[in-house]
């Protein structure tokens, strides 16, 4: 169940569009969106929250992460206690603990949306010979542990469509960090008495996408019930990060 929970919560925030989207998340296979090559580029990940209380109180967090692409689509994103390495050319993850000098490597997979039901499968390239027979039974197990819960995900996706379609409008271009990046917003209303509300309460989503690094270059997220939450790219350099990157140093010992 903790797969099908993690997919839920990813879709309750839009995962099940077809776009390059802010966050890798990671499950016991981790995943991650499409491979874009040929865009290289490396960014500050900036993910920030507030929230005003009825008296005043400012509520805030924020958090950062550094993120690389290299020409071939290879990802490697830092966060303060964790670094993670998508390599999308021999398909592995390889997950870094800086702190036990420690790897965990898995076979990665793809998350995308077909007909409103989430699929997770390996990716399509030659198979690396050093994959082993333990790494697909841990793929094969999380496969079998998604198709067990598909019908549970399929009466929450059915619930998610009764909800009124948003109105979705063009922001036209704007330049964020030095990018051009093209802006969509979407409004949902949840209507008087949907959740005990006595006056409608507007939810307003917007991305902003750089289609020349073909990846999100800000989002807002405004819920009158939660407060404001904003992700923004930072410090973007174009250009080819060091290849070493990614990498795992020898020094690192796998799991």
């Amino acid at each position: 169940m903790k797969l099908f929970s993690a997919m839920f919560a990813l879709l309750a925030v839009g995962a099940a569009q077809e776009t390059p989207q802010p966050n890798i998340s990671t499950f016991s296979a981790p995943v991650m969106g499409k491979t874009v090559r040929g865009a290289p580029y490396s960014a500050d990940e900036i993910t920030e929250s507030l929230q005003v209380l009825a008296d005043g109180t400012r509520i805030s967090h924020q958090s950062k992460a550094t993120v690389y692409r290299d020409s071939q689509g290879r990802v490697r994103r830092e966060s303060p206690d964790k670094i993670v390495i998508f390599d999308t050319v021999i398909g592995y993850s390889y997950t870094l603990d800086p702190k036990t000098m420690t790897v965990e490597r898995l076979l990665m997979g793809t998350l995308v949306n077909r007909q409103k039901r989430i699929l997770i499968w390996r990716t399509d390239i030659t198979p690396n010979p050093e994959v082993t027979a333990r790494a697909k039974a841990e793929l094969d197990a999380n496969v079998a542990e998604l198709k067990a819960n598909l019908d549970q995900l399929g009466e929450a996706l059915a619930k998610l469509a009764r909800r009124n379609n948003p109105l979705t409008e063009s922001l036209g271009q704007r330049v964020i960090e030095g990018l051009t990046a093209d802006g969509t917003r979407a409004t949902e209303t949840i209507e008087t008495g949907a959740v005990g509300n006595d006056r409608p309460i507007q939810v307003v989503y917007e991305t902003w996408i750089s289609p020349d690094l073909q990846t999100v270059v800000m989002t807002k997220h405004t819920d009158p019930r939660t407060g404001e939450d904003t992700f923004r790219l930072a410090n973007v350099h174009h250009g080819e990060p060091a290849p070493d990157l990614f990498l795992v140093p020898a020094d690192y010992k796998e799991k």
